[in-house]
């Protein structure tokens, strides 16, 4: 590939939406059907319609009995789950919409059972098969979406405070991409660090394209989701802390849990953590053959994955070890109840924005605690950022994209190709992974701990300006570490800064919810190349549920 002579391609479009997973697409047919003479035009990094999670492996909606007000699950939501840290506006108009939203899928081709599995107070989930992105890719282009495949996002166009674009290259023959664009919805999904296979397409790529843009993120230190795991088979074991053993015979389960909740918490991994450091491991469950429900909706487009994954516990010990699996779910985007970020016209759907949105509240997200939420918040998020984007691009002007920017990012983008020597993407990759996977670091923290991840990191920075690739798919690569070196900074800058112990996020040193001095959203921006970190008062006093009076 010739350095001075890289192909350029300029399009233009009225919506530039990045990702063609579930949000992406939601958000591409919301705003063919609220503004049809819009050109929205979706841009996806492998294949629109196979591309982010909705399709591999959950295939659960969360869903609310319409019957049941939103203020009442916000009475359970927002002291149990959220620990008050949420927007509860968000979550309150997310239930309202919950009916709504699976009409929506059903007349946009995803098929919907009608049958329902109760998950946890209030709350059910319904099946969908791992073809719905396949089925909602098809209403879009039938509403007239354009849709660019194997091309990747590497940064945002910005005139003044207002977006202006994306600039991004083909990783198949290298084609460097000008898109200039009224709007531009950000839906590639989460930081998850590629630890756990099932989620790794969660790269932070739009996350660190926004920071570097400038957009602020919201509840970065809520990036630490860990599922616990078979050892011998790396199968989550969804609900298995309510029944964990510890070598003794003893129950830990009722060291941390009355009573089964609506999914896992951080205290049963530090459960596990602690067991293990007393020497009382390992931690087991008794399980016999397959985990139910299976069976309990007709996907026939997913079966094979699922016999696949599930089959792995046949024929094994019953009494099998677990252990905590690292999967992230880092998605900081600062979004407003509209879905647009502090970047004017710039937006997030999905699993990009959802802990900046604040619908989740004290939790990483995905799944929110509340199993099924993933989807549909994406869903959720995609309807709002497409509808409010296709009244936007009424009256805003044509973005004036400026030519240093282009320029520079280009240089940027194909940097790693031209260096004659440096580190490999991977080496990178797994200094991060290192510091972010242990349970010691990131799930049970504590100041020192969370200093011993700063330095580690600090050290990995030296990297970044260093690393070569072979090819294409390797300037991928490289973008994608730098990406992940950047989510765990926010994560344990934010960390570090929040000294307390709230929902999710444990504190071995400040073991106590402290809502006198910590009811508050941790910032991070960046200003002139440093992370700044702010806080902002959550406006308990407006919302439905204020704090105990007790």
């Amino acid at each position: 590939m010739d350095k001075n002579n890289i192909q350029e391609t300029r399009l233009s479009a009225d919506i530039l939406i990045v990702g063609g997973g579930i949000a992406g697409l939601t958000a591409a047919v919301a705003a063919k059907e609220k503004n049809p003479d819009a050109k929205v035009l979706v841009i996806e990094k492998q294949t629109a319609g196979y591309g982010g999670k909705a399709n591999k492996g959950g295939g659960v909606l969360q869903w609310f009995d319409p019957q049941m007000k939103a203020d009442d699950f916000l009475q359970y939501h927002t002291p149990a789950v959220a620990c008050y840290l949420g927007n509860q506006n968000v979550t309150k108009k997310y239930i309202e919409m919950n009916n709504d939203m699976i009409e929506r899928l059903d007349r946009w081709g995803v098929t919907i059972p009608k049958f329902k599995i109760p998950t946890g107070p209030m709350t059910f989930m319904v099946g969908i098969d791992l073809d719905n992105c396949l089925k909602m890719r098809n209403t879009a282009k039938k509403l007239g979406v354009e849709i660019v495949n194997k091309v990747t996002i590497s940064d945002l166009l910005t005139d003044g405070d207002k977006i202006a674009g994306a600039v991004g290259y083909s990783i198949v023959d290298g084609t460097f991409y000008v898109v200039e664009a009224k709007t531009v919805i950000l839906a590639t999904g989460s930081q998850n660090y590629r630890i756990q296979p099932m989620w790794s397409c969660g790269r932070g790529d739009a996350i660190a394209a926004a920071y570097r843009a400038g957009a602020e993120m919201r509840n970065c230190e809520f990036g630490n989701f860990s599922q616990l795991y078979k050892k011998n088979t790396l199968q989550e074991w969804v609900f298995c802390e309510n029944n964990m053993f510890n070598a003794l015979g003893e129950n830990v389960t009722q060291n941390f849990r009355r009573f089964p909740e609506a999914d896992i918490s951080a205290t049963a991994i530090r459960e596990w953590y602690e067991q293990m450091s007393m020497g009382k491991g390992p931690i087991h469950l008794v399980m016999e053959g397959r985990q139910g429900g299976l069976s309990a909706w007709d996907r026939p487009y997913g079966v094979p994955f699922w016999d696949a994954d599930h089959g792995k516990a046949e024929g094994r010990d019953p009494e099998l070890e677990m252990c905590p699996g690292f999967i992230g779910e880092q998605s900081p985007l600062n979004v407003d109840e509209n879905m647009e970020s502090t970047i004017k016209g710039l937006y997030g759907a999905g699993d990009v924005s959802y802990c900046g949105s604040g619908a989740s509240g004290a939790v990483p997200a995905p799944p929110g605690r509340n199993r099924g939420s993933g989807i549909l918040n994406a869903v959720y998020a995609g309807i709002l950022a497409g509808e409010h984007s296709a009244e936007a691009v009424k009256e805003a002007e044509a973005p004036k994209a400026c030519e240093g920017q282009i320029a520079k990012y280009k240089e940027e983008a194909f940097a790693p190709l031209f260096k004659e020597e440096g580190y490999r993407a991977i080496d990178l990759i797994d200094a991060v992974q290192k510091v972010v996977g242990p349970v010691e670091y990131s799930v049970y923290m504590s100041e020192y701990r969370i200093n011993i991840a700063l330095r580690k990191l600090e050290k990995a920075k030296a990297m970044v300006g260093n690393l070569k690739a072979n090819d294409l798919h390797g300037v991928l690569e490289c973008h994608e570490a730098e990406a992940m070196l950047l989510c765990a900074e926010m994560m344990f800058k934010a960390a570090l800064m929040r000294k307390e112990s709230r929902g999710w996020f444990l504190r071995e040193d400040y073991p106590v919810m402290d809502n006198e001095n910590w009811l508050k959203w941790i910032i991070v921006k960046n200003e002139n190349g440093e992370m700044t970190l702010s806080t902002k008062d959550i406006p308990i006093d407006t919302y439905p549920v204020g704090l105990p009076r007790f």
